[in-house]
């Protein structure tokens, strides 16, 4: 038999590539959310609210945001670009954070922009952060 070298890894290859990945995915989604166009104030999907009474029944988006947030805009955006023909049976709600801090701390928004997906008085799923508009008609598909 010839002679084998074994490899070991170091730490320092493993922080490499913690490095080498964070720093890929940093300019990879940076692309993507600066392409995204902000909110222009207009006839909206979403309804804003000052206090939450769930229905019993039917699915509720809920949109958790902050007015001077860029990414939030952006976020805004992108579900104002559903199609309004899949949301029948859909009520759609936005409530600025800042203007409403309990609720803030009710339902545990840990950042912003935050959406909840409530059946009923339920929450049945939470997104968190910039969503695609086709990731949202997925998700909109989903909760029907």
């Amino acid at each position: 038999m010839g002679n084998q070298q074994t490899f070991y890894l170091k730490p320092w290859h493993f922080l490499s590539a913690i490095l080498l990945f964070t720093l890929v995915m940093g300019v990879l989604t940076g692309k993507n959310v600066r392409n995204i166009p902000l909110l222009v104030e207009g006839d909206s999907l979403l309804t804003e609210l000052n206090e939450i009474d769930f229905d019993k029944e039917g699915t509720t988006f809920l949109y958790f945001y902050r007015k001077d947030s860029q990414l939030c805009q952006k976020m805004r955006y992108n579900i104002e670009q559903l199609d309004a023909k899949n949301l029948q049976g859909i009520h759609l709600y936005a409530m600025d954070i800042e203007e409403n801090i309990e609720y803030f701390y009710k339902y545990n928004i840990s950042g912003i922009p935050n959406l909840l997906i409530f059946n009923g008085n339920t929450e049945a799923k939470r997104v968190m952060g910039i969503v695609s508009t086709g990731n949202l008609e997925k998700i909109v598909e989903r909760t029907k």
